[in-house]
């Protein structure tokens, strides 16, 4: 029997070569690729900052004038960030404004944001409750409806600082013994 060296080997067919007009078509095709690509990731990056604009905004100020220009081109709005867990309820009382009409009350509570930069005013979760605690209404006020006049809910509450919301409700005959307060992040 033969011997077979290395050199030998059988390594099957000669690979095909390709026509100049295949390797041009194949050029086109990979650029073609990366031209959707980079298109794709253009796009991915695109909604990414619509989606966190507000953080972005805040992490890299330098960053803001961009996308103010970038929400002007698709009609959103760049307001602070919703962080309610960074704002502390200081205070709240609810008093009834008219002993003739004790369906009348006035929920006054103070808001203070600890957080280093403006966030946007929360959604307040007023829950009333009777002697027992046990709930007997419930609404969520947006900041359009506790926010005084001219007050530009855009802004949101500066860093450090405090604001005191007041709301005067009628609580019909309810009767409410009492209350809880919550802040919620405004859809």
């Amino acid at each position: 029997a033969p011997e077979i060296s290395s050199y030998d080997a059988d390594y099957g067919p000669a690979p095909e070569q390709l026509s100049f007009e295949d390797q041009l078509k194949a050029t086109r095709s990979a650029r073609g690729w990366a031209v959707a690509g980079a298109l794709l990731a253009l796009a991915l990056a695109g909604q990414a900052a619509y989606v966190y604009r507000a953080d972005l905004a805040v992490q890299y100020p330098g960053l803001k004038p961009y996308l103010v220009q970038f929400c002007d081109l698709l009609g959103c709005k760049l307001a602070p960030p919703q962080r309610p867990r960074q704002i502390a309820i200081e205070a709240s009382d609810l008093q009834a404004t008219d002993t003739a009409r004790p369906g009348l009350i006035q929920l006054t509570a103070t808001l203070r944001n600890h957080a280093g930069h403006a966030l946007g005013y929360p959604a307040l979760d007023l829950v009333l409750t009777n002697t027992r605690e046990h709930t007997l209404a419930r609404r969520i006020f947006l900041p359009k409806e506790y926010l005084e006049r001219g007050r530009d809910i855009m802004a949101g509450i500066p860093a450090n600082a405090e604001i005191t919301v007041r709301l005067d409700l009628d609580t019909g005959d309810l009767n409410p013994a009492g209350f809880r307060l919550d802040l919620l992040p405004v859809p």
